[in-house]
């Protein structure tokens, strides 16, 4: 009997970050599997979860009768599927290096998440009068955020990126994948970026996964109602 393919649970593509970050994962692991879509706004949506999330929470990658939450759990259960996938790079040394700044990204940078939430709809600043992304940059630690960010794409692209755009040079991997969401939040709110930071964004957000996502955000966004994508959070 044919194993079923991996499942993983999502959320809205314009905004959800942790679900970007599984769903890349799962790409990067080259292993088939089929997407759900979970609005969480939804009325029925607290039920649905429930029924497939243990932590009340998405992404959820399923397979049989397991059920992974956490999008750093769910990229190494993938690793264990696939050792030889692009998840981590296959050098030791820098499978370590990709895995500290995952967790960083994973653990840190609050201040920016709550300031700066994803959407890849969404162009600041806005005409007619509405606010410039000034005051958002201003408020407490979001500088200091980005000034980090900014430090482990360049510190890492110096010790590990020689031969390529990425993180860890020639080929995307996780590290990438965690910092992608990151990346659209420099181009959504028009975050002043040194050369070699624009740069990489570029590279990041044109990945050809990267880029199926977007365009994923894109045909949602037409069929919810751009007006209405645009205004959330």
């Amino acid at each position: 009997m044919a194993q079923k393919p991996l499942r993983l649970i999502i959320g809205g593509k314009w905004s959800s970050t942790w679900t970007m970050r599984g769903w890349l994962a799962v790409m990067l692991s080259g292993l088939p599997f089929e997407e759900e879509t979970l609005f969480l706004s939804r009325p029925d949506s607290k039920a649905r979860l429930a029924e497939v999330s243990p932590t009340g929470r998405i992404p959820v990658l399923i397979d049989g009768a397991v059920r992974i939450t956490d999008t750093l759990a769910i990229a190494e259960y993938l690793w264990e599927l696939a050792p030889h996938s692009a998840i981590w790079p296959q050098d030791r040394l820098a499978r370590a290096a990709a895995r500290m700044v995952s967790a960083e990204m994973h653990a840190h940078f609050n201040d920016v998440r709550a300031a700066l939430p994803m959407n890849l709809i969404k162009r600041w600043p806005i005409r007619d009068g509405l606010p410039s992304t000034v005051k958002l940059l201003d408020r407490p630690g979001v500088r200091a955020d980005i000034a980090r960010v900014e430090a482990v794409w360049r510190e890492t692209r110096k010790t590990w990126g020689a031969g390529g755009p990425y993180l860890f040079g020639a080929e995307f991997c996780f590290a990438d994948a965690m910092f992608a969401p990151m990346a659209s939040r420099f181009v959504t709110y028009s975050v002043p970026m040194a050369a070699d930071t624009a740069d990489y964004v570029e590279a990041c957000l044109h990945h050809p996964y990267v880029a199926q996502w977007r365009a994923g955000a894109e045909a949602q966004a037409d069929d919810i109602g751009r007006d209405l994508v645009a205004a959330f959070p």
